[in-house]
């Protein structure tokens, strides 16, 4: 159905009769656009096909090669082109209207009910604000001003009291530092001292304890080898 104008509407022969498919009209006439739209381009082509024979009349033989060549691939790519918007268009047109309509029809049934859920929380939380809106100010200011007051009040003692506090402690430390930083070096220089003359003492005295296993070892050696000889003697005093 092609019709003069785009916003033209079938005529309505009956007045009381069942109402007309919009949906289908608007359909077909998006089939229209889209057959109008494939005649403009092969339109289109025949002018690029004319500009591209008077080109090869008037150019040389090679560029004229060449330029037959573009012309049938545009050609060929324009085809297929057409060829797929006569064989898929209605279908992606029809595809399309129905999700259209699908978001309208949930729109118009469940549209009203969400704006008044809607409408009906926003009035709650004003109610709500309205009512409660005074006192919680209220409640708020007076903490602020609460803690405020005692910042006022608190603070320069207390920034004093810690000023003094460290003030007390760095004055100390200036004092005594040095001295306790001395006398912690002299005391580990001297338990380093104490530990290597104890070490020392120990090796000796370890020393002194081999030498006498020593020689107690070889004096109860040479008793052994004596009355071994003794022995030996003996038995042959015997025979």
């Amino acid at each position: 159905m092609i019709y003069g104008h785009s916003n033209d509407r079938p005529p309505m022969a009956n007045i009381g009769a069942a109402p007309y498919d919009w949906g289908e009209f608007d359909r077909q006439r998006q089939q229209d656009r889209a057959v109008w739209r494939a005649g403009a381009l092969s339109v289109v082509l025949a002018l690029a096909g004319a500009v591209w024979m008077f080109i090869r009349a008037r150019r040389r033989p090679a560029r004229l090669a060449r330029a037959e060549a573009t012309l049938a691939g545009t050609a060929s790519r324009a085809e297929q082109a057409a060829r797929t918007v006569r064989k898929h268009g209605p279908a992606w047109v029809g595809r399309g209207a129905s999700r259209a309509e699908q978001a309208a029809r949930t729109v118009r049934k469940h549209g009203p009910a969400w704006v008044e859920r809607g409408g009906a929380q926003i009035e709650h939380w004003g109610r709500m604000l309205r009512k409660r809106g005074p006192g919680m100010l209220a409640r708020g200011a007076a903490r602020v001003e609460q803690g405020a007051r005692n910042v006022r009040k608190q603070a320069p003692a207390l920034v004093a009291h810690s000023a003094g506090r460290a003030e007390q402690a760095a004055r100390t430390v200036r004092k005594r530092g040095p001295a306790r930083l001395r006398a912690g070096y002299y005391q580990t220089e001297q338990a380093i001292e104490r530990t290597r003359d104890f070490g020392a003492e120990l090796g000796a005295q370890a020393g002194q304890a081999l030498d006498r296993s020593r020689a107690a070892g070889e004096t109860v050696a040479g008793a052994a080898q004596r009355i071994g000889q003794r022995v030996r003697a003996r038995l042959h005093s015997d025979e």
